[in-house]
Formats: structure tokens, sequence, C-alpha cells
């Protein structure tokens, strides 16, 4: 009788090491362009930094099409949002900030709706469908990018912590 228990036992554990791992695995990897797992937030006026992935895709595609990762900053009703990097199709990527210079200031509006984030040229427009700054994010909301060189195109975005 021990012998069938034990069995059973470590035949579920066998069994369950697999699943757990994948669920594990889902939850701290995203899309092949995702830089960083997510971390969890505690909700609440925000005052240190938080970062913002946001991908795009093209109308058919599931492959993201451009990427930006942004870092947020300051409490919601006056957010400063500077653009880290963003990372095209073909895997190439553009840093900002370091040695290279300050990173881009996007402008973000609350106030609209929905919540939006307009880039410093005013050539790029992130509209973002359920976002709120308070609250802790591994969970993706829809988004919309509006660009002159990337026309119109239907995406996501997802919130981390930050220090």
């Amino acid at each position: 009788m021990k012998r069938v228990l034990f069995a059973a036992i470590a035949a579920t554990a066998i069994l369950a090491v697999p699943i757990i791992a994948s669920l594990v695995r889902s939850d701290r990897s995203g899309p092949e362009m995702v830089a960083a797992p997510a971390q969890r937030l505690i909700a609440g006026p925000r005052t240190s930094a938080s970062f913002l992935y946001c991908e795009f895709n093209n109308f058919a595609d599931q492959t993201p099409f451009v990427g930006f990762y942004f870092r947020v900053e300051g409490i919601p009703s006056a957010l400063a949002v500077s653009l880290l990097f963003q990372r095209e199709r073909d895997g190439s990527q553009t840093n900002f900030g370091g040695q290279d210079g300050p990173s881009p200031q996007w402008a973000f509006d609350g106030s609209s709706s929905p919540p939006a984030i307009h880039a410093p040229e005013g050539d790029m427009q992130i509209n973002l469908y359920g976002y709120d700054p308070r609250e802790p994010g591994k969970i993706w909301f829809e988004a919309g990018l509006r660009s002159i060189r990337y026309k119109n195109l239907g995406g996501r975005c997802r919130q981390g912590g930050g220090a």
C-alpha cells in the first residue's frame, strides 16, 4: 500500500514539473522583443520609476513590427516618460540615454481619452487603452500607434516595476 501511494505521489510530481515550469516561463517571458520581465509594483501614487513596454504588429502578422521601451517617473498627474530604446522587426535597436545623450522625453496626456504619449517631434502618438499609471502591470493592455513612419498599427503595452 505504501509503495502504491509513493508511486502515485512520485508520478504526480513528475507530471507537475513541466506544467509548473511552463507557467513560470509564460509569466516571466513575453514576446521575443521584451527586454526584461515585468516586476510587481505597489499600487498607489507613484514617485519612483516604472517601465512601459509597447509593441505594435503589422496587420496580419503576430510578430512585433516595432517596440518601444519607456521609463516612467513621477506621479500620475505629472508623468515624465523617457524613451530608453526602440527595436525594429529586423532586430536592430536604437538605444537612447547614456553616453549618446539624453533620452527623448515623450509627453503624457492623461486628460485625453484614451490616455496617450506623444513623441517630442510630434510625429508619433501611442494611445494607451486601459492604462492606469498607478496600477502594476503583469497584464498586457491594448495600445495603438499613430505614426507618419509606421502608419496606424495596433498593439499592446505592459507596465513593469522599477527602482
